[in-house]
């Protein structure tokens, strides 16, 4: 399923607001984070600096006559906004455990169809409360509405491929979905990451349509109020009429602990987990909520694809 997601270099703003993460369960911290003899996985979603503006001139310029725009500069300019206004309002929230559990209960009595959820999804986007910044606040989407998917997916990807400190993505309606749904079950998780000799823990979070990474150490120094060393924000706004869902993933900067290529690996990891039908990684998540007993570190880092 790694192919599910398609993921370029891109930049980022610093996070407005730190979120507060939910208490996790004392167990699933390990004995030690210092494993030597990690096998190298494979990340096989690695950027590629494609000139996408060179690549599809013809379809862009024409896209620019009907927009009554000189070049193809200007159209990105008309589409999409500058990328350091539209995020200076993100600011991820997590609810608290009350809130939390409540809304699960609610969730878990209303009707389990993809497609309503889908849709639930898709205008809760950017509501008062969610945390997530709207699509419309980041590209103009009545100057869009007309293009495909695969048009749509070329402009943003192109906004953000010569950004720093962030990463980007299109992903497949189906795919998003199945993410959202298996979230919902397992808002919390553990992802290793290689550093040095050993291995480093991540904690990451499913807030709306967010996604937030801090690592392990930073958890257990600062419980809920943990920095966010990496946040993915996803815009469901166009899951219905055009099957596909905008990621952009911000790198924090103060401080800056992830370089982009674990940045990258991180996301990867949270695909092998959240969009994968793997047993094993299904009967991690399992145990890491409701069996933490049974959660193995060591199982974890095994099955996980963890380096470049």
């Amino acid at each position: 399923m790694a192919s599910a997601f398609r993921s370029f270099l891109t930049t980022s703003t610093r996070l407005a607001a730190g979120p507060r993460f939910s208490s996790v369960p004392t167990s699933i911290a390990p004995r030690t984070s210092n494993y030597a003899s990690i096998a190298p996985g494979r990340i096989i979603f690695r950027s590629k600096h494609i000139d996408y503006t060179q690549k599809y001139a013809d379809k862009l310029s024409q896209r620019a006559k009907e927009e009554g725009v000189k070049s193809i500069e200007e159209l990105k300019a008309k589409v999409l906004p500058p990328t350091q206004t539209a995020f200076k309002k993100a600011q991820p929230i997590v609810a608290d455990k009350k809130e939390s559990s409540s809304s699960a209960e609610q969730k878990q009595k209303q009707p389990a169809a993809a497609t309503s959820a889908t849709s639930a999804a898709s205008s809760s986007a950017g509501a008062p409360g969610s945390g997530n910044p709207s699509l419309d606040k980041v590209m103009k989407l009545d100057l869009v509405k007309d293009l495909d998917a695969e048009e749509i997916s070329k402009i943003w990807i192109q906004k953000h491929l010569h950004q720093e400190d962030s990463i980007s993505a299109v992903v497949p309606a189906e795919t998003y979905k199945k993410m959202l749904k298996r979230s919902k079950d397992y808002p919390l998780f553990l992802l290793p990451l290689t550093h040095g000799d050993g291995v480093e823990f991540y904690l990451m979070q499913f807030a709306f349509h967010q996604v937030i990474f801090t690592s392990l150490l930073e958890y257990k120094t600062h419980g809920e109020n943990a920095r966010p060393f990496l946040t993915l924000t996803h815009y469901p706004e166009l899951v219905e009429d055009k099957q596909i869902v905008l990621m952009h993933g911000v790198v924090s900067t103060s401080p800056k602990v992830l370089t982009l290529d674990q940045a990258q690996i991180l996301t990867f990891g949270l695909q092998q987990y959240y969009v994968s039908d793997h047993p094993e990684k299904l009967q991690l998540l399992e145990d890491f909520h409701k069996k933490p007993e049974n959660f193995s570190h060591e199982r974890l880092i095994e099955l996980t694809e963890i380096s470049g």
